[in-house]
């Protein structure tokens, strides 16, 4: 059994992929588990104290702090994987380019990479930003409407680039993780591939929550970073003025900053919405779970969304546009275990967010279903899956 495994962060700890790590590997280490983690910023004060990560997993810090994929970073890790024995290196949503250079240096070293993302989703971002850049200027708009929407649409030239780069990657790696198998089934359709043994749909895990509240209040709650491209809250605020008159006794709280901040709010000005209220950045979300009967999500593009499923584990309902197989895969069935709503029909969204403001039992009953929607992503059943995996690495060795 494949017991001494490595991570590889960037970053750590920085954001969504990092809690996951943190929690399979706590997992692993009940399982006798003996783990590392490379990173080229480790920052330990902000680890959670309650962790067994901070004291049983060794970080190691890569040599060369400026460049993760440089060469004095691969042989590093590729001759610390040696000393130690380390049997398998799982590389976290970051696209490391010295992978060969690793594997040449190392070729005992099973690499696995974890795409935590929706495969792909960098076209939609790149469409979205050329055309978000049309109201920038008039050379912008020009550009986007002669050239970019040809390089889109007619030639294919975003397609095409990204998915040599997806390619690449899957034969460099032993193993591809996607977060469903939706995506697992797009990789294997877009890359052409004849055979897609490497390829493993292993979800996000999600603890359950100490504490649960279930007495909510009328609020409508939204969590992220606030940008345009792609998780659109001016959508959400479009909603709201379609509900106007119609949410008394209700407040949209949104939680989280970004570039859109003030945008966002001058559109809430320039609509003249009620009862909303910009939260700004919160360390604790949990609080604001704790009062929100709803959780609207209108993003353009998902992975996983890790908000859907600690919403679920909160018993807050989620309602979202089923943008992507994670969405769907998460809150399925829909008018379950939360509600999709085609994309990006606001006026159907504002219609079933209206009918989940206004059925106080529906939404007693879907809370209890999300819950327990929640326990199927709880960090046991993920962890045997990514045991399932690690055997089945070691048997190929």
């Amino acid at each position: 059994m494949n017991t001494r495994i490595a991570f590889f962060h960037e970053r750590f700890p920085l954001g969504g992929a990092e809690r996951v790590t943190l929690d399979l590997c706590e997992y692993l280490l009940t399982r006798g588990y003996t783990i590392f983690l490379f990173t080229r910023e480790y920052h330990a004060e902000k680890l959670p104290v309650d962790s067994s990560f901070n004291n049983r997993v060794e970080a190691l810090v890569l040599p060369d702090s400026s460049d993760s994929n440089s060469r004095a970073n691969a042989r590093f890790i590729a001759e610390k994987a040696r000393e130690l024995n380390i049997e398998v290196l799982i590389i976290q949503a970051y696209v490391l380019e010295s992978i060969p250079e690793i594997r040449a240096l190392n070729e005992m070293l099973k690499v696995v990479y974890c795409n935590h993302g929706m495969p792909f989703w960098e076209i939609r971002d790149k469409i979205a930003r050329k055309k978000g850049n049309v109201k920038v200027s008039l050379s912008k708009a020009l550009q986007y409407y002669l050239i970019d929407i040809h390089k889109v649409y007619t030639f294919k030239t975003y397609y095409k680039r990204f998915y040599r780069a997806y390619k690449k990657l899957y034969d460099e790696v032993d193993a591809y993780v996607t977060l469903c198998e939706g995506y697992s089934e797009l990789i294997r359709e877009k890359l052409h591939l004849k055979d897609a043994h490497k390829l493993f749909a292993i979800s996000n895990s999600e603890k359950p929550v100490r504490d649960l509240v279930l007495d909510k209040q009328r609020v409508v709650l939204f969590v992220g970073r606030l940008s345009y491209a792609d998780k659109r809250v001016d959508r959400l605020l479009d909603v709201w003025h379609l509900l106007k008159g119609q949410t008394a006794g209700w407040r949209l709280i949104i939680v989280g900053e970004g570039v859109e901040k003030k945008n966002l709010e001058a559109q809430a000005r320039r609509l003249e919405l009620d009862n909303v209220e910009f939260a700004g950045f919160s360390n604790h979300p949990k609080c604001y779970y704790d009062m929100a009967s709803i959780l609207c999500m209108t993003s353009s593009f998902e992975g996983w969304g890790l908000v859907l499923t600690e919403a679920q584990a909160n018993g807050v309902v989620p309602i979202a546009f089923g943008c992507s197989d994670g969405v769907k895969s998460i809150l399925s069935p829909s008018g379950v275990n939360g509600v999709v709503v085609e994309p990006f029909d606001l006026e159907a969204y504002a219609r079933e967010l209206l009918s989940l403001m206004n059925d106080d039992a529906r939404r007693k009953q879907m809370q209890r279903q999300v819950i327990e929607k929640s326990k199927s992503y709880s960090p046991e059943v993920v962890g045997k899956e990514w045991i399932a995996l690690l055997n089945q690495l070691e048997r190929q060795s």
